[in-house]
């Protein structure tokens, strides 16, 4: 039996109107100005995986330890303990996308040991 799509599944925009649009295979980004990028291992230095699924926000909460403004921002943010996600990974770092709500997402930004935050809504 194939598992129903994830909840993720669409075209998501940035407060700049950049828009990530989720595949059941791909993610594809396409910046405001620009033109839109299908990752994969030729754009990720051989080292792209998407998988989609449920996470558990604990860990995530805790992740980054030396940003207290982050850690802070997701313990607001995460209030269930488990959220619909669609985890990516391009090279050595990746992003980690939870769907909130049927309209909101964060994007949590990882390299390197550094995380970063984005708000992005359903179009």
């Amino acid at each position: 039996m194939t598992p129903p799509p994830s909840p993720l599944i669409g075209t998501w925009s940035t407060a700049d109107h950049n828009q990530v649009t989720f595949r059941p295979d791909a993610v594809t980004v396409i910046p405001d100005k620009g033109n839109p990028t299908t990752l994969g291992k030729a754009d990720c230095n051989g080292n792209y995986k998407l998988a989609y699924g449920r996470m558990q926000t604990a860990p995530l909460q805790q992740a980054f330890a030396t940003q207290a403004d982050l850690t802070a921002k997701l313990k607001q943010l995460l209030l269930q303990p488990d959220y619909p996600v669609a985890d990516v990974t391009c090279d050595k770092g990746g992003t980690t996308y939870l769907m909130l709500d049927d309209r909101q997402m964060i994007a949590v930004y990882r390299d390197a040991g550094v995380g970063g935050l984005e708000h992005l809504t359903r179009l």
